[in-house]
Formats: C-alpha cells, sequence, structure tokens
C-alpha cells in the first residue's frame, strides 16, 4: 500500500515517532501525576490490544538452608498511575480526524517494539510499563473526549460526518462574523442619511430669481411645497420639470444651499411681437412662434404683425412663418426699427413685408437672405424716401414704385 501523504488529518511520520517515544518513556518520580498512561481506553482507542501481564511466585532460599525450601510469593508491581494528555487547538479547526489504518499498523508495531524492550529493563523494578492516554479538547464545547466513549461509539463513518459538521460550524461562524460586520458598515450609512433628513436641516428660505411674468401661484405653490422639507431630501429635477410646465419658462434650475436654502434660478421666454386672431383677441408669440399670452387689449410694446391669422390658444405653436416673422422684427437694424410701423406676414405663401412710418410698403419675399435684404433697405432708409410709396428689396435689383 502506498503511504499516504501528510495532511491536516494525516500528521507526518517523524510526529508519530516523536509522539510514541514521549508517550513510552518513563517518568521521573516525582513528576506530576496528571496523566494516565495505563488507561485500557488507549489500547482501544489507537486499536491496540494489550498483552496480559502475568505475574509467578519467585523461589527464594532461607539463608539458614536447615528448613527446607521456602518460597516467598512477591507480588508484582502495581502499575504506574496514568497521565492524560490534552491536546487543544484552534477554535476554528475541525474535530479530530481517524488515523489511517496503515499508520495505526506502524504505530501498533513500533509501540509493541518499544514496550518490549523497556519491558525486560524495568519489570524487575518497576513493574509494568507505564501508558499515556491521550485526550483531544474539543475547544467548541470546552470539554475533554472521551477516549473510549469516542472509539466505542463512533464508527469511520461517523467520526467522518462528526468532523464535516465540525466544518460547518466553523464556516457558520465565519459567515456570522461577515454578517455581522456588513451591518454595521450598513448602519453607518443609514445613520448618517437619517441625522441629515432629520428636521435640523429643515429648508426655511427659497429664494426665487428671474421669474418676471412665470404665474407667481405656481411660484407660492412650489415655495410652501418645499418649506420644512428636509434639504437633503428635496428632488430638484421634479421641480424644475413643474416649473417647466408654464409657458412662459423656457428652463429652470433648482439647486439646494445646505443647511436651509433651496434656490430657483428661472430664465423666462421672451416676448417679440403679437398678432390679432380671428376672435379679436391678441396673441403674444416669443421667437420659436409659441403663444405666450392671450390678451384683450392691443400690445403696445411689442412688434404688430398684420395679417389674417389663427385663434391658437396659450402654449401653443403657431408655425413656421410667425417663428421667421419674430426672427425678423429681431433682426432689424436699430435705423429701420426706429420707422417701422408694423411687420406683415402671408401666412399661406410665408411672404414678409415691412410698413413704414412713413406709409411706405417694403417687400421681402420669403424669409431666405434676410441679412442682405435688410442691408439693401438700410443704405436706402438712409438716403431718401420721399415719394416713394412701395419697395421691392427681394432681390439684389431695388424696385421702388413712386406715390
Amino acid at each position: 500500500m502506498t503511504e499516504p501523504t501528510p495532511t491536516e488529518d494525516n500528521p507526518p511520520e517523524n510526529v508519530l515517532e516523536e509522539l510514541l517515544d514521549a508517550f513510552s518513556s518513563e517518568r521521573e518520580a516525582g513528576e506530576s501525576e496528571r496523566f494516565d498512561f495505563d488507561d485500557p481506553s488507549i489500547d482501544r482507542l489507537l486499536g491496540i490490544t494489550p498483552e496480559p501481564r502475568t505475574a509467578g511466585p519467585t523461589s527464594v532460599r532461607s539463608a539458614a538452608g536447615t528448613a527446607g525450601d521456602q518460597h516467598d510469593q512477591t507480588p508484582v508491581a502495581e502499575p504506574a498511575a496514568r497521565k492524560t494528555i490534552v491536546i487543544g487547538g484552534d477554535e476554528d479547526l475541525p474535530d479530530a480526524a481517524p488515523i489511517e489504518v496503515e499508520r495505526e499498523s506502524k504505530v501498533r508495531s513500533r509501540q509493541g517494539k518499544a514496550s518490549s524492550k523497556k519491558a525486560d529493563a524495568t519489570k524487575s523494578e518497576n513493574g509494568p510499563q507505564a501508558r499515556s492516554t491521550i485526550v483531544i479538547d474539543d475547544l467548541d464545547e470546552s470539554e475533554s473526549i472521551d477516549a473510549s466513549a469516542v472509539r466505542s461509539t463512533m464508527g469511520g463513518e461517523q467520526r467522518i460526518r462528526a468532523r464535516r459538521i465540525s466544518v460547518r460550524r466553523a464556516e457558520g461562524r465565519k459567515r456570522l462574523r461577515r454578517l455581522a460586520i456588513g451591518l454595521v458598515v450598513l448602519a453607518i450609512p443609514v445613520g448618517t442619511l437619517a441625522f441629515v433628513a432629520s428636521p435640523v436641516f429643515d429648508v426655511d428660505e427659497v429664494a426665487v430669481q428671474g421669474a418676471t411674468y412665470t404665474n407667481p401661484e405656481l411660484i407660492d405653490a412650489i415655495i410652501a411645497d418645499l418649506t420644512g422639507d428636509a434639504v437633503l431630501l428635496v428632488d430638484t429635477e421634479a421641480i424644475e420639470r413643474r416649473l417647466q410646465e408654464d409657458v412662459w419658462v423656457e428652463s429652470a434650475r433648482v439647486q439646494t444651499d445646505f443647511p436651509h436654502r433651496v434656490l430657483i434660478d428661472i430664465r423666462e421666454r421672451q416676448p417679440v411681437a403679437a398678432f390679432q386672431g380671428g376672435d379679436g383677441r391678441f396673441r403674444i408669440i416669443d421667437h420659436e412662434s409659441r403663444v405666450l399670452d392671450v390678451i384683450d387689449g392691443i400690445p403696445i410694446a411689442y412688434m404688430l404683425i398684420t395679417g389674417d391669422h389663427p385663434d391658437t390658444a396659450r402654449g401653443q405653436f403657431v408655425g413656421q412663418p410667425y417663428a421667421a416673422a419674430a426672427d425678423l422684427v429681431i433682426s432689424l437694424p436699430a435705423e429701420i426699427r426706429a420707422v417701422t410701423a408694423s411687420v406683415g406676414l402671408n401666412a399661406g405663401s410665408g411672404a414678409l413685408s415691412l410698413t413704414l412710418d412713413s406709409g411706405t410698403l417694403v417687400q421681402l419675399g420669403d424669409s431666405s437672405d434676410l441679412g442682405a435684404k435688410l442691408a439693401r433697405l438700410l443704405s436706402i432708409v438712409r438716403g431718401s424716401l420721399v415719394g416713394v410709396c412701395e419697395l421691392d428689396v427681394s432681390t439684389r435689383e431695388v424696385g421702388s414704385v413712386p406715390c
């Protein structure tokens, strides 16, 4: 049979020899009587059957020799007090595993030889050789294992099963420690969040800037909702989306200022022009042709777009022709704007025109190349428009119609 490789369960050969020499040697007189080397249980634990010990009478002839042979019965010496060796281990190590059969056979043969040699030298003086009892301590239970009970009640499979149970227990303890560490790590941020979300850091100030035309009722409702909430739990994106639902708000930015303040920065749409719908009410639009407001009176602060226009509702987009008309209003040079009364728009064709304060009608054509068209118009305005009723600057060759 091949010699098994030493592992945790199978100690090396030299270790077994050192244990054999240590346990089979005699002890000096007066040494501690803690260990019991003559306990038959160690023989059963190691699988060694002890040879029976017998002692016969020794014949001693008397010094006088006259009374005949007298036989004195000399009693055999009592076995030496046996000693128990307790071997402990780390709490995470598994229970002791059984020694393989081949190695047990070698141990028995070596112990038999060593015992026979020493018994011849010590039999007459000390009696039978003392034996050692090895008890392996199970630190998990904090008690010593009864060697005889283990040997008599547990077979090979049972001992392997017990070892597996011990390994599982050790792994369970490790998992429990890791779980405890994880809970502590998790408890730190949770506790921190609970602290900063406490009323100590509630919002007590909301600053709003840029809100000129934005619905004031909406602003008041948002401020009321924010006041008293934890500053770190404010949903800034939700508030921004809520503000952008107002037609006047082009963009909104909400920031928290720890520990008690919230800042709201609103960028509103800029009104550019106005037109009158079929219902007689005026619509104010921005550069994207979105209707920002619907009012009854004429908005004199904005350029008026003349023509036939739809009754677009507030918040809706009128269309691309109106966006082009708004871009024309924005692009007007200051000198032209100062003398312009209104912008004309044909919503069907998209043709644009200007009506000057003098009553002159300027044809611009479509919305393409507006910069060049306005430059040609500017050169004429800087000159003289006396006696000119209509101009056409839609092409490079400027056309005019005298009055």
